[in-house]
């Protein structure tokens, strides 16, 4: 099996790089974070004229009919210049309407995502929001349902136009996803404060909440967590490389005692050591990415392992270039703290390092 990416899909990451340095610079990233919004402009762009959120679903559903691996490298780019547009958590929602929506859901709901027509959120943080003992919503009703209750530490919440919002079923037996307008009567969004700005996150109450039901068809929706982690894991990939470079570049041109310090041999073991995290995780990485195009019976255990070991790389990219940079490194106007923060928010989503290990050891049987 090889792993890399072909040369078209390497000119559709050159091109994008470059839309995202000229169109959306840290500098634009800070202003935007700093309002707890998105970036309203270059989401257009990349919705409008480039189909990201549905790059991989087919063409006579809404999408643009182009394989994971597109809208992996996509992942990629926006984590490497920490790009505040709510990608991952649209096409979250959009892959949960496509594995368990009925026909009419999907005809409605899939193009209107796809085409970035309205932003979408899947407000799922934590595996226990899954679990019906921890679930904080509960729906009511068997014709018209209606849900009660409150998410914290949803992604773009406060922008979203789409929840699907995972609730205990009427039964009170099982935890379906149903889908909710950000528009309609008991909704309520709060924006508040996050660990990472430049995703922000809202708390979403919901009181009599009109809802329509997506489906609760467990092996659907860990499909749906599965597919969430490996687009996490892509966006830590691209984050980490960041980290790298920025590491490399300063190492390159700071000076202290006459000598540019990448010529310390400390600056060297810790670029050395952010730089093979890297290599060991990409393939993971990509494996995991492979397995979502295959549908393969290897997902559950690759997309565990994948966020797991990408989460990790990152923390460590993040933080030794905190301490290339020395002490300038964790100061709000440099940039490395902002990597670093982006490390610690992945860490925990759809459980934390030690969490992802222990569900491993379950999924391979020891």
């Amino acid at each position: 099996m090889y792993f890399a990416f072909d040369e078209d899909q390497e000119e559709f990451r050159a091109s994008l790089r470059r839309l995202l340095a000229e169109r959306a610079p840290m500098t634009a990233v800070r202003e935007i974070a700093a309002t707890r919004g998105f970036d309203s402009t270059i989401w257009r762009t990349l919705t409008g004229d480039m189909g990201v959120p549905g790059l991989h679903i087919a063409e006579e559903l809404g999408g643009s009919g182009f394989s994971f691996l597109e809208t992996a490298i996509v992942a990629q780019e926006l984590g490497r210049a920490l790009t505040p547009v709510p990608m991952i958590a649209t096409t979250g929602a959009l892959e949960a309407v496509f594995r368990l929506g009925s026909p009419e859901l999907r005809t409605e709901l899939v193009p209107v995502l796809a085409s970035g027509q309205a932003v979408g959120t899947l407000a799922v943080s934590v595996e226990r929001d899954l679990e019906v003992a921890a679930a904080t919503v509960r729906a009511t009703g068997t014709g018209p349902v209606t849900l009660d209750g409150r998410l914290d530490h949803v992604a773009f919440g406060h922008i979203a136009d789409l929840l699907v919002v995972p609730a205990v079923t009427p039964g009170g037996d099982a935890v379906a996803l149903y889908v909710v307008e950000a528009s309609a009567s008991g909704v309520t969004a709060t924006v508040r404060d996050s660990l990472d700005p430049t995703r922000p996150l809202a708390t979403v109450e919901f009181a009599g909440a009109p809802a329509r039901l997506l489906g609760s068809d467990r092996a659907a929706i860990d499909r749906v967590v599965d597919f969430v982690r490996i687009l996490l894991a892509n966006e830590a990939i691209g984050a980490s490389q960041a980290a790298l470079d920025m590491a490399v570049a300063y190492a390159k041109q700071r000076v202290q005692f006459n000598r540019v310090i990448g010529s310390f041999q400390a600056i060297k073991h810790k670029c050395a050591d952010m730089a093979i995290a890297i290599e060991s995780t990409q393939a993971a990485v990509m494996y995991a990415s492979m397995c979502v195009d295959t549908d393969s019976e290897d997902l559950p255990v690759a997309a565990v392992m994948a966020k797991s070991q990408a989460s990790e790389c990152l923390t460590l990219c993040a933080g030794h270039n905190i301490q290339v940079h020395g002490g300038i490194g964790f100061t709000w106007e440099a940039d490395p703290h902002l990597y670093f923060r982006r490390a610690k928010a992945i860490e925990p989503l759809f459980g934390s390092i030690a969490a992802h290990t222990a569900r491993l050891a379950d999924l391979v049987g020891i």
